[in-house]
């Protein structure tokens, strides 16, 4: 169930969509909603305008898809302004989505009213009582190694530490929020049963509905190279309805500590889908929360430039349901091993 560090390695960027060079170097300036006016290097207005939201995605890019319109990361902050959730999602190994992360945290939790914890998936219940110790003795960057980071199977801690030390910087609370990783086994073979009393109750997990149990067992089996069992798979579906239940629950409870009056999610775009994953819980939890409390940001990895790219809704789909992702962040991707490769040689 642990994530296999990969090797890390950025593409070149210059293969990426030359509009989008224009935007950063400051050639083109908004002009209205969803309009770049177009400047020569002299500062003077050519005699057209582009429409930035014909451009396909590409790394800088955001997209809120409920406007259906690109926006500035200025923007992106004051629309998340003073929601009470905020989950962030990422490819683990993208050292790029962990510098986004940090960045948003920083600049929602300077420009805002909110005070909001920082729920971590890739740290476990079973760890609180020691990242509670730590935090207050072990510099940032030594905090990875304090909590056998590494040896759980994460990528490098060096790229998550940004986000710790913007907590750091900001006064606010590390919340650990997945299940212990020796719960994960028996929740696969035995279901909720294997839940601890006191977590069963705390995580009053109802029978799973049918629709997400669907979703799930596609995922579990495609995620597993399609090598899975078919009787297997409703237990790992178990185990990740109950892990985005803890991630919820984490960020319910962190709301209640002093000092906070609210919560980030770190954790795998996976598990911060809308209709599906964490949000379905909070508002579980929450029933009377208003929905726009709630706002999921993901990093995407944008596609290769080709003929006919995908539209931004497209990208949102491949969660499952286009309303599962409230803003795109698109970046580049990095290269890595096949995953499947290993298990399908020789075959």
């Amino acid at each position: 169930m642990s994530q296999q560090p990969v090797q890390r390695f950025y593409t070149a960027t210059m293969r990426r969509n030359v509009c989008v060079l224009a935007v950063a170097s400051g050639l083109f300036t908004v002009i209205a909603p969803g309009q770049l006016a177009a400047h020569d290097t002299n500062g003077k207005p050519h005699q057209h305008e582009t429409d930035i939201n014909a451009l396909p995605p590409a790394p800088g890019l955001i997209f809120d898809l409920l406007a259906g319109e690109y926006i500035m990361f200025d923007e992106l902050v004051r629309r998340l302004s003073d929601r009470k959730y905020v989950l962030i999602g990422e490819k683990h190994d993208n050292p790029v989505h962990h510098h986004h992360q940090s960045h948003l945290i920083d600049a929602l939790s300077k420009s805002d009213q909110r005070h909001r914890a920082v729920v971590w998936e890739m740290f476990t219940r079973d760890q609180q009582a020691s990242l509670d110790q730590k935090w207050q003795d072990v510099p940032v960057l030594d905090l990875g190694q304090e909590l056998d980071w590494e040896e759980r199977g994460w990528p490098s801690w060096h790229d998550y530490a940004p986000i710790a030390q913007v907590a750091r910087d900001n006064d606010l609370k590390m919340i650990a929020g997945n299940l212990p990783d020796d719960l994960l086994r028996p929740l696969i073979s035995n279901g909720v049963s294997a839940l601890p009393d006191q977590l069963a109750t705390k995580l009053d997990l109802p029978e799973m509905p049918e629709d997400i149990l669907t979703r799930f067992r596609v995922e579990m089996a495609e995620s597993h190279c399609n090598a899975l069992p078919e009787s297997m798979l409703d237990g790992f579906a178990t185990a990740q309805f109950a892990r985005d239940a803890s991630l919820a629950r984490a960020m319910v409870d962190a709301t209640a500590l002093q000092g906070s009056d609210g919560a980030f999610l770190i954790a795998g775009a996976m598990h911060v889908r809308n209709t599906i994953a964490v949000p379905w819980h909070l508002a579980r939890f929450e029933p009377d929360l208003p929905p726009n409390e709630i706002a999921v940001v993901s990093l995407i990895e944008a596609d290769d430039p080709s003929d006919n790219p995908p539209k931004p809704q497209d990208y949102a789909e491949r969660f499952g349901n286009p309303n599962d992702i409230d803003f795109l962040w698109f970046t580049n991707d990095i290269l890595r091993k096949d995953p499947c490769a290993d298990m399908t040689a020789g075959q």
